[in-house]
């Protein structure tokens, strides 16, 4: 990982063909600056504008129908082999219903590690913060912390009051962020029901960045204690573990919200506790053609969130009829008819109906009882059908062109990767670190100390080609083998004077008595 004085690598080049399906409104790029040409009312092609654009945050484009353009369902087709495969995104009614407030348990987990340091503990903050003012009187809720170590705000929730809610604004500004991550117990103690769920709708809200390596350990823990909860993630920084915290929401039955800016705190906050509050479209049914043999992913098909597109994948055997779907907009009936036979012809959506279908097979496999071995068969034979890239695939690319001088060892080199935008490096590498590691860590080439290299060798390596520790000089490795060299002959005296050093003592001992 790079210090961020040594400058930004690994440009990117990105250019997106974007044909929406209906007439588009406003397009944005949440954190790049984007050229944008409009080729029709639906369609527009951009690319990212910066002369150079390093790899170290999301891009993530977001676009907006034209006012009273936004379908409220739309179907894409696309034929592979003879068998249709169908994409259909449904959008929410724009229309307002009120509705009664549900008593909700909301359980708080906030990552305070290292790697949340400077700017991503500051929008958790100001999240959690505005989070907690949204709570109504009847509401229980609770805060946990985590990072090597866990804790809490209560014992056990909650009410709602000025009491508890002064002290937990006055518990969240004193967060700060240090120390390793250790998601595990505090997921254990966000999904322990204290008995308050008979009363209560119970959400986990997750804030973190999801800088995590047992995803699957995870994965697992909530299946098998998750409960009737709902888990809400909510991923912090430029550079989110998308991954594991779009997977724990679909297997917690719930969303995944992206912060990367501390601009869009509040919009995003508020629209992601509209959705807590209450979906959109609840018990979402489509019912096929009759006869029609349909495979559809997601399944089961979740609830429909108030500003949200929700996408489902179909495989069918057939491609005529009429669709139909319908759910439950609080108490009034919601429902909406598709023909087949109109639905747009699209590049891809087999590709995004197998990934929907290997993430689905995921999930199950998370599931506690599940027959994995059944579940990765299945996994890896629809990876290998479309050449798709899964847990267990991925493509190989092998380039036969020499770039090593005959005679020279293989050896390994570091390849640089840029610091996550607004991460505190010394907060997630310590403040402790060497000036001359955190010089290597500076180095692009992971060179600039290798003065004495020499000319024939790659890189970074001296005259043996192996690779030099990070951050050592030559003059280092030459100190590092004169210690070597003094205790190997140290140790080979040692051994060979030991017979004679046996002499020795029997003489003093024979002396003695």
């Amino acid at each position: 990982m790079l210090h961020p004085d040594a400058g930004p690598v690994n440009p990117v080049t990105l250019s997106v063909d974007l044909d929406a399906g209906f007439p588009l409104g406003d397009i944005m790029s949440s954190y790049h600056q984007i050229s944008i040409n409009h080729r029709d009312e639906r369609h527009a092609a951009l690319v990212l504008s910066e002369d150079t654009t390093p790899a170290n945050r999301d891009f993530e484009l977001v676009w907006r129908p034209k006012n009273g353009a936004a379908p409220s369902a739309a179907i894409f087709k696309e034929t592979i082999a003879g068998n249709p495969f169908f994409l259909l995104m449904i959008t929410p009614p724009s229309y307002e219903i009120e509705k009664k407030p549900t008593p909700r348990e909301i359980i708080f987990v906030i990552d305070t590690s290292g790697s949340m340091g400077g700017e991503s503990i500051r929008q958790a903050r100001d999240s959690l913060a505005m989070a907690l003012k949204r709570l109504q009187p009847g509401d229980a809720f609770n805060i946990i912390r985590f990072s090597d170590q866990t804790d809490q705000l209560f014992p056990a929730s909650q009410p709602v009051n000025a009491e508890t809610i002064g002290n937990a604004l006055h518990y969240v500004n004193a967060l700060d962020a240090s120390g390793g991550t250790m998601m595990l117990p505090a997921l254990k103690a966000a999904l322990t029901d204290h008995g308050a769920s008979q009363q209560y709708l119970r959400q986990v809200v997750f804030l973190t960045d999801g800088a995590i390596g047992n995803e699957q350990q995870l994965f697992d823990t909530i299946a098998a204690m998750r409960g009737d909860a709902r888990i809400f993630t909510v991923g912090i920084g430029s550079a989110p573990n998308s991954y594991f915290m779009s997977r724990a929401a679909e297997l917690g039955q719930g969303t995944f919200t992206h912060i990367g800016a501390v601009t869009e705190v509040a919009e995003r906050m508020n629209a992601m506790f509209e959705k807590l509050e209450s979906p959109a479209i609840t018990n979402l049914r489509l019912r096929w053609p009759d006869g029609a043999q349909v495979e559809t992913w997601p399944s089961p098909i979740p609830d429909l969130y108030k500003g949200e597109t929700l996408v489902v994948a179909a495989r069918a055997d057939r491609g005529e009829g009429t669709l139909q779907i319908s759910g439950a907009d609080g108490e009034t009936p919601w429902k909406v008819a598709l023909p087949l036979e109109g639905a747009a012809n699209r590049k891809g959506i087999s590709k995004l109906w197998a990934r929907k279908k290997i993430a689905s097979l995921e999930l199950s496999r998370a599931r506690a009882g599940a027959d994995r071995a059944a579940l990765d068969n299945n996994i890896l034979d629809v990876a290998l059908a479309h050449d798709l890239i899964s847990r267990l695939t991925s493509l190989v690319a092998v380039d036969v062109t020499p770039s090593r001088p005959g005679g020279e060892n293989i050896a390994r080199t570091d390849i640089p990767l840029n610091l996550p935008h607004g991460w505190d490096f010394e907060k997630v590498f310590g403040n402790e670190t060497k000036p001359r590691q955190r010089e290597a860590l500076a180095s692009p080439l992971l060179q600039a100390r290798v003065t004495e290299a020499d000319a024939t060798a790659p890189a970074g390596q001296g005259r043996s080609g192996v690779a030099l520790p990070q951050g050592a000089t030559l003059a280092d490795v030459k100190i590092m083998r004169g210690v070597l060299f003094l205790t190997l002959a140290f140790l080979i005296l040692i051994f060979t004077l030991r017979p004679q050093a046996a002499y020795w003592f029997a003489d003093v001992k024979r002396d003695a008595r």
